[in-house]
């Protein structure tokens, strides 16, 4: 579709940021959405202002095969229609500066072009736990009135956690656990909005070294003292789901 037409979808979202702007990150030149799926968000410090950057890099067109009939999409541009998940009092902006006929600021990012979206917000103690992140995008390609395809990104999570402790190792589930390496003292981030059957701490030979029922707080802390060093795994059952996290003890 013509690019001004992006103005009438855009009508819908213009509320869905702030008039701010924030610069892609120029190392990011490769056509994608950074930072990618396996780094996830930076976790988000209680009593600290926080800001990520998200950088969009969309390419002029892309090229597949159906069959033995190669296609090529020329791509007008991807929008942003929706994006929620964010903690009470976190908002989202974006910015394109590269955009020749889509506003700048209303998630709108054309073919060929670098942009990027910014979250921002003030945690606090009453925050703490773990926000997955939901934004769906229209991908529209020239010639096109009506998206071409319509994507989720659902990889991201914002963990809200007491960094007094130290955060060194994250992890794009929707569990964090901090500090990693530990000495003393673990947390388990993440435990809000779920139903927790079970938190379960297993050494390398599967042994049961500590165990957690009846959890209604979003963190949980677990003392490690008494650990020997090396590798250790977190079971959590959840919402008829098994996870396992890893953390070591120094």
């Amino acid at each position: 579709m013509k690019r001004f037409l992006l103005l009438i979808s855009l009508t819908l979202i213009s509320g869905l940021s702030a008039k701010a702007q924030c610069t892609p990150d120029p190392q990011f030149t490769d056509p994608g959405i950074y930072p990618d799926s396996a780094t996830g968000l930076a976790p988000a410090c209680i009593d600290q202002a926080y800001q990520q950057l998200i950088t969009n890099v969309i390419p002029v067109d892309t090229s597949f095969m159906i069959g033995p009939i190669p296609f090529t999409w020329v791509f007008d541009s991807v929008v942003i229609v929706s994006w929620t998940g964010l903690p009470t009092g976190f908002t989202h902006s974006c910015y394109d500066g590269e955009n020749v006929a889509s506003p700048v600021d209303q998630c709108a990012f054309e073919g060929g072009t670098a942009g990027c979206a910014m979250i921002t917000g003030s945690p606090t103690a009453a925050d703490i736990g773990s926000y997955q992140q939901i934004i769906v995008l229209d991908v529209y390609v020239e010639g096109g009135s009506t998206p071409q395809v319509t994507d989720t990104v659902d990889y991201y999570y914002i963990h809200i956690v007491d960094c007094s402790a130290g955060v060194e190792t994250l992890t794009t589930s929707k569990f964090l656990v901090y500090p990693n390496p530990a000495k003393s003292v673990i947390t388990l981030n993440g435990l809000n909005g779920i139903d927790v059957q079970s938190v379960t701490l297993v050494d390398m030979q599967g042994k049961t070294m500590q165990a957690f029922t009846d959890i209604e707080a979003p963190a949980l802390d677990m003392e490690i003292t008494y650990l020997d060093r090396g590798m250790y795994f977190i079971h959590i059952e959840y919402d008829g789901i098994s996870e396992v996290i890893k953390f070591i003890k120094e």
